[in-house]
């Protein structure tokens, strides 16, 4: 056991990530067919329901496994479509399953204090663990990010699942208004995330950082290390052209700096952790907004090397 530990902790991001979503991927099956066995015993829809929310998270996971470990069986593009397909059935059905709620006089079940306390926190650690994964995963390529991000849409529905058990013993009314009209927006915001699957290759700079750039008129500049800076934000990190000049010719990568925040004061920084809970949900909208301002951010570089004297000959991944 110590070994595996130690193995597990010598592995860089993406061996952690594979090797995780494997396991992921069998647990969601064996999941899924337990629940339908329950469903079957039970005769109860809601195991149905989550099973195959199972079935489709496992299935949009299993296309970004395979794209990893198996990259010439089929292409980017197709795994990538089918990754969002899949998301996105399991936020239709989700909200479809939460909608049932809003007209139907089912019962649901109750939980006890200790039961929903205990639900809260393992959801919350999950929601925890699934945002920490997605910021790892940045520039770490399209089918780690889209695992990180699946993870994410699960730890929701376990949110859900959290805000049920909570309201069933401390509310004193009929809560599944409420159950129904939150479950129904999580599983919206599950769909939007698998249509954000679906563009993000074409407004993300992923796989295209490493540009290379000509002098138009072959003249003689000086050489030496470049670096232009492409955005400019405050709270966000910002882009950068870090590059070597060399004769007539500009090689470098579009990179990622450190957030600004980390020059903040030390003061403000602990006001900003206290206010987290608050400030998260319009932190996160601000970087959705700063992600796609920025989907241009090659194109303003070619504009800025172009009015240097440059013009691309290379734009690609290394």
């Amino acid at each position: 056991m110590i070994k595996f530990v130690k193995k597990y902790k010598s592995m860089t991001f993406e061996e952690k990530t594979v090797f995780s979503t494997k396991f992921s991927i069998i647990f969601n099956f064996v999941l899924a067919i337990a629940k339908f066995i329950l469903a079957i015993v039970f005769k109860n829809v809601f195991f149905v329901a989550t099973g195959v929310l199972n079935i489709f998270f496992m299935l949009s996971k299993y296309e970004c496994y395979s794209g990893i470990k198996y990259p010439n069986k089929s292409s980017f593009f197709y795994r990538n479509m089918m990754t969002g397909i899949f998301l996105m059935c399991a936020g239709i059905q989700y909200m479809i399953y939460m909608g049932r709620m809003l007209y139907s006089d089912i019962d649901l079940m109750k939980y006890d204090m200790f039961l929903g306390i205990s639900i809260a926190c393992v959801s919350f650690i999950e929601l925890a663990i699934a945002i920490k994964g997605c910021f790892n995963s940045f520039g770490k390529g399209h089918y780690y990010r889209n695992i990180k991000t699946i993870n994410l849409c699960s730890a929701f529905t376990a949110i859900v699942l959290t805000e049920v058990a909570i309201m069933s013993f401390a509310s004193q009314t009929d809560s599944r208004f409420i159950d129904g009209i939150f479950g129904i927006s999580v599983g919206g915001l599950i769909v939007l995330i698998a249509i954000f699957i679906f563009i993000a290759p074409k407004v993300s700079i992923y796989d295209r950082e490493h540009n290379i750039y000509k002098s138009i008129n072959n003249t003689t500049h000086s050489n030496g290390d470049l670096i232009i800076k492409l955005t400019n934000s405050k709270l966000y990190g910002n882009f950068y052209y870090k590059a070597i000049k060399n004769n007539d010719i500009v090689d470098g990568h579009i990179i990622k700096g450190k957030s600004p925040i980390r020059k903040w004061n030390i003061f403000i920084k602990i006001l900003v952790i206290i206010l987290s809970e608050i400030l998260i949900f319009p932190y996160a909208i601000g970087a959705i907004i700063f992600y796609y301002k920025n989907a241009t951010i090659i194109k303003i570089l070619d504009k800025k090397m172009y009015k240097e004297g440059y013009i691309k000959i290379v734009e690609c991944e290394d």
